[in-house]
């Protein structure tokens, strides 16, 4: 068995999917609502919504849409993104991507008992926790 996020998006899916892929890189592919059977049938706009979008690299899965529940999306109803990882450039490297045009909300610091965390919140409102391993 295997746990994945999947983030909801207000019809930004494409947008926000292809900053993460400029972050983290590896293959991103892109289901429309216009490519389903009755797709065809639906407004134009409709047609270009994001159905499924996946991220898959060597270390990260990650899938998106912009199909919301009925009560809608809102700031805050998403969920937080671990990243555990030793501390190397990679790490500072990815942070300052996430971060770019976002709210770090917890910077590096240094805890004697669980090690290294930072916290931020990026330009999608998607939490981000970071976990940086002792080597």
């Amino acid at each position: 068995m295997a746990i994945f996020p999947f983030l909801t998006f207000n019809g930004n899916c494409k947008e926000a999917m292809r900053f993460y892929h400029s972050c983290f890189g590896g293959k991103l592919r892109f289901t429309y609502l216009g490519e389903a059977p009755f797709g065809r049938d639906l407004p134009e706009d409709m047609q270009t919504l994001v159905v499924q979008a996946s991220l898959v690299s060597e270390h990260i899965s990650l899938f998106a849409s912009d199909m919301s529940s009925n009560e809608g999306l809102y700031a805050g109803n998403s969920i937080s993104l671990l990243i555990s990882m030793k501390r190397d450039e990679q790490l500072k490297t990815i942070f300052a991507r996430l971060s770019r045009k976002g709210e770090v909300t917890g910077p590096l610091s240094h805890d004697i008992q669980t090690g290294e965390w930072a916290t931020l919140t990026d330009k999608y409102s998607v939490q981000w926790i970071f976990e940086i391993l002792d080597e």
